[in-house]
């Protein structure tokens, strides 16, 4: 969630329209929204699994950290791995700061959503990229 906190904190730093800082207060997250926050990681967790259904394996929490089994193809391309690490932690912030932003930044909480639909539609993406087959040399 700290992502998600220095992106609310920023956006609402850097808020044009308000010269008194009163966007700052009501942009950003802050402990007592945890439980919201929480809400939305839940809900984000759940779209993963609907959007690769069919290639989870595993979906679970060990402590803080977040893991994702996928029965990827045989063909599949390793060097992938990174971008669709990235593409998750991406969807996981954009789709929880929108999902905030629904209630403090209307504004801006459907780019934020759109974003997170993209990142979540390019790891679907990686997941199921195959290579080529190889013709046999003889």
């Amino acid at each position: 969630m700290l992502r998600v906190a220095e992106t609310t904190a920023y956006t609402g730093a850097k808020m044009d329209d308000d010269k008194e800082g009163k966007a700052w207060e009501r942009i950003s997250t802050v402990d007592e929204d945890e439980a919201h926050l929480e809400r939305f990681w839940e809900e984000g967790r759940s779209e993963v699994c609907n959007e690769l259904r069919g290639l989870v394996l595993s979906e679970l929490m060990r402590g803080e950290a977040y893991e994702l089994r996928l029965e990827l193809s045989s063909r599949f391309d390793d060097a992938l791995l990174d971008g669709m690490r990235t593409s998750l932690e991406s969807y996981f912030v954009n789709s929880i700061t929108g999902k905030w932003y629904m209630y403090t930044n209307k504004a801006e909480a459907s780019a934020y959503l759109t974003k997170a639909g993209a990142c979540l539609e390019d790891l679907h993406r990686k997941a199921v990229f195959k290579h080529r087959p190889l013709r046999p040399k003889y």
